[in-house]
């Protein structure tokens, strides 16, 4: 069971490590449409899943999506003013530590070593301060950190309904339709529908909902402590599409600090797994 979960929190990582790739590559210019079109995706992809899981609407699952959409909208607003590559790591690093919080605080799951975890958080913290002493930032790129972090820490917390109702299967199709009726109603308003970033959108929304899928199935394994910071570790493939497919750094130093923080955020989850 525990090889199980831990394949299945690595394939979450591999997910969302390409789920803003087709957004990133068509241009963050309309986030309601994308959003909109994202929410599409998500659904179409719970939709066969809903058939093993069940189409019960639960309030858990309902409530996770709410808050899911909050933090995807600030992850796109991040990404469109600071880039993939710096985004990721600082949406990986808060994210496990808000789902340290609330797993140990919460659900009072514990660690073999005490000392590992507090290590763990440490080097989580010194990743997120180099990613953003990185480069020399100005206000646009300090505002995109700010608000990276703010989505990490709302949506770290995303699974939390599902977890404290005990949906957290049964809960998947219903965060999934509350992600797409509250999607809908931006993609219309957006009044732009763009073939191209909606097709983006529909892709990145079935990679998240992918990696959703594989990362609930982790979390009934091995427990949220353990799966979230793994799947976390998605931020690797993020920074690598960022730097040197989409070019988002340029100086050498932003992007040896850039590496080496989201390196040290990789070795913080790893820590924070075997604690």
């Amino acid at each position: 069971m525990t090889d199980l979960g831990l394949f299945f929190a690595a394939f979450a990582a591999i997910s969302w490590g390409t789920f803003f790739v087709p957004v990133r590559k068509v241009g963050i210019k309309n986030i309601w449409q994308l959003q909109g079109a994202t929410s599409i995706g998500v659904l179409l992809f719970a939709i066969p899943v809903g058939y093993f899981w069940g189409f019960e609407i639960q309030l858990g699952g309902l409530v996770g999506g709410v808050i899911w959409t909050i933090a995807n909208l600030l992850a796109l607003y991040s990404v469109r003013l600071i880039g993939l590559a710096r985004t990721s790591p600082l949406l990986a690093g808060s994210s496990i530590i808000s789902s340290f919080v609330w797993g140990t605080a919460f659900f009072n799951e514990t660690f073999d070593s005490l000392i590992l975890a507090l290590t763990a958080i440490g080097l989580l913290l010194v990743g997120l301060q180099l990613v953003v002493n990185g480069e020399k930032g100005s206000y646009i790129q300090k505002r995109g950190y700010f608000v990276a972090i703010a989505s990490g820490l709302i949506g770290g917390t995303y699974i939390i309904p599902m977890q404290v109702t005990q949906t957290l299967q049964s809960g998947f199709f219903s965060s999934s339709l509350s992600i797409f009726v509250i999607g809908i109603p931006m993609f219309l308003l957006a009044r732009k529908f763009i073939k191209r970033e909606t097709i983006a959108g529909i892709i990145s929304g079935s990679l998240f909902n992918l990696g959703s899928f594989s990362v609930l199935i982790a979390v009934g394994l091995i427990g949220i402590t353990i799966a979230f910071p793994i799947a976390q570790t998605a931020t690797l493939f993020a920074v690598s599409w960022g730097m040197f497919y989409f070019k988002e750094v340029i100086r050498r130093q932003g992007i040896v600090r850039i590496s080496i923080g989201a390196l040290v955020i990789l070795g913080g989850a790893i820590l924070l797994a075997i604690a």
